[in-house]
């Protein structure tokens, strides 16, 4: 198990870094990155993770929507491992201050190793896409800008998160 972890924080790592390079640099396309745990009701697990937040031109400016991608590897019980990748669009609420609202589309991974997995075709693991709508709140602005959130996937994880970070 350590060793899918591993492997997996070391491909994150990797996406991270490319998304990060190949984003153009223009004034337009500013990138913030995140830091988070969540805490899966479902899973009953604490979940660590990072990300990238990015602007969207003219969409971040004109009307506060922004681009969020982040990885999640959840402290779950062995013989349970559980990540997930999120892909959400956040909308600034122009009416209230500091609250953001989102949809996305939220990959969940599953794996089972017990002993009797892979024996006469058993399968023990698995992944699925689900959609997210989420809601939160910015406490306050300026770098390494503190959030709470809560996430409900529709699909995929099919639960309700409550996640807390910051981003800078």
């Amino acid at each position: 198990m350590q060793v899918k972890l591993l492997r997996t924080l070391v491909g994150s790592a990797a996406l991270a870094g490319v998304l990060a390079i190949a984003t153009p640099n223009t004034a337009n396309a500013q990138i913030g990155f995140v830091a988070q745990a969540s805490y899966g009701l479902d899973y009953e697990a604490l979940g660590v993770g990072g990300g990238i937040n990015f602007a969207i031109g003219s969409l971040t400016e004109n009307h506060g929507i922004r681009l969020e991608t982040t990885f999640d590897y959840f402290l779950t019980d062995d013989p349970l491992s559980v990540w997930e990748i999120n892909g959400n669009l956040l909308y600034d609420l122009k009416s209230v201050q500091n609250v953001y609202l989102g949809a996305g589309v939220n990959y969940a991974n599953f794996d089972y190793d017990a002993g009797f997995c892979g024996v006469l075709g058993v399968d023990c693991g698995g992944s699925e896409v689900g959609l997210n709508v989420l809601g939160g709140y910015k406490l306050g602005g300026g770098k390494a800008a503190p959030f709470v959130q809560a996430r409900f996937a529709l699909g995929g994880g099919e639960q309700l998160y409550l996640t807390g970070g910051f981003r800078f």
